[in-house]
């Protein structure tokens, strides 16, 4: 990779994660190239990116952003997993990951423009996602509507059990 390319995949990685996209921080030590694909896919599926490339082209791509605090934390060979969608889809792949492949480790992350430690980034992985939440918030709003109706629905219900009740005596009488 010459200069120019280098600067090149510096500043495309720089635009990527600003100015709101979350980044987990990831070292994949002993991950063998089947499981480096399979996590690629993975992450894909959640809408993210899985980015390896040099320590010294991370820490450029990340000075001046609040994702510089990462920069502590590259030593070894990393990974970026980054998206600008739902976060934590993207932080339960990577907890599963790294619960499957016990090589992967979390390192740290930057959530929502604030950095996370890797027990924080398992934390967030435990919260439903932002569709189960609205799908949740949903039935929340949903459910005194259906009560009010089948309130309302209950009345010429039991108008029609009584008419019912003196038709049938009726005709057992006449």
């Amino acid at each position: 990779m010459n200069r120019s390319e280098k600067e090149a995949s510096v500043e495309q990685l720089r635009a990527d994660l600003e100015p709101d996209g979350h980044v987990v921080l990831t070292e994949y030590r002993g991950l063998t190239v089947e499981q480096m694909s399979r996590l690629r896919k993975q992450v894909r599926s959640a809408s993210g990116t899985l980015k390896v490339m040099k320590n010294t082209l991370m820490r450029r791509a990340v000075e001046g952003t609040d994702k510089e605090v990462l920069g502590e934390f590259l030593t070894g060979p990393n990974a970026l997993v980054y998206t600008k969608a739902d976060p934590v889809a993207m932080v339960k792949v990577v907890a599963d990951a790294s619960k499957e492949y016990q090589a992967m480790e979390v390192k740290a992350g930057v959530v929502e423009g604030r950095q996370m430690t890797a027990a924080e980034i398992f934390r967030i992985a435990e919260l439903p996602s932002r569709d189960e939440l609205l799908g949740k918030m949903l039935g929340s709003l949903m459910s005194p509507l259906q009560g009010f109706a089948n309130v309302l629905q209950g009345v010429p219900r039991k108008l029609v059990y009584a008419l019912e009740a003196i038709r049938q005596a009726k005709g057992a009488v006449g």
